[in-house]
């Protein structure tokens, strides 16, 4: 892929994790969508859905962890997309071990909470985010800074 037309992509990932950040941080207050609550069933151990976030702590969570992950989409949308466009390999690289740090961290705190079935679904997150930065074609410039 030419690396505007996978800037292109990226920017398009950025905005939908950006809104998908914002659905996920407010899932302790109002789950409008009903997409949290189909989350919850299907990644985590409990069998009550968005209903199990029950406490202060448990809201406080979940608005910590879209606030995160919007950060990821907003670093992927203004600074890796933009990077990638430009051929740089810097942020390249960057971007690729950012997410590979975030599914190491969050597939195994998920494995040692109880809650393995959450890998799948950050396995599908972690294969949208890294595609475009592992199929750009890379200018000869970026390779020489390699």
């Amino acid at each position: 892929m030419s690396p505007t037309a996978t800037a292109f992509s990226m920017r398009i990932i950025g905005v939908i994790s950006i809104i998908t950040a914002v659905l996920f941080a407010l899932a302790g207050v109002n789950d409008f969508t009903g997409a949290n609550d189909i989350f919850f069933n299907l990644a985590s151990s409990g069998t009550e859905g968005v209903a199990g976030l029950t406490t202060p702590e448990s809201k406080l969570a979940m608005a910590i962890a879209g606030g995160v992950f919007g950060g990821l989409g907003a670093m992927y949308l203004f600074i890796s997309a933009p990077g990638i466009e430009q051929g740089s390999s810097l942020i390249r690289k960057g971007s690729i071990y950012v997410f590979l740090t975030w599914f190491v961290i969050d597939s195994g705190a998920s494995i040692a909470s109880g809650n393995a079935a959450n890998v799948i679904p950050n396995l599908v997150f972690l294969v949208v985010y890294l595609a475009p930065l592992l199929l750009v074609k890379q200018t000869e410039a970026a390779t020489a800074s390699v």
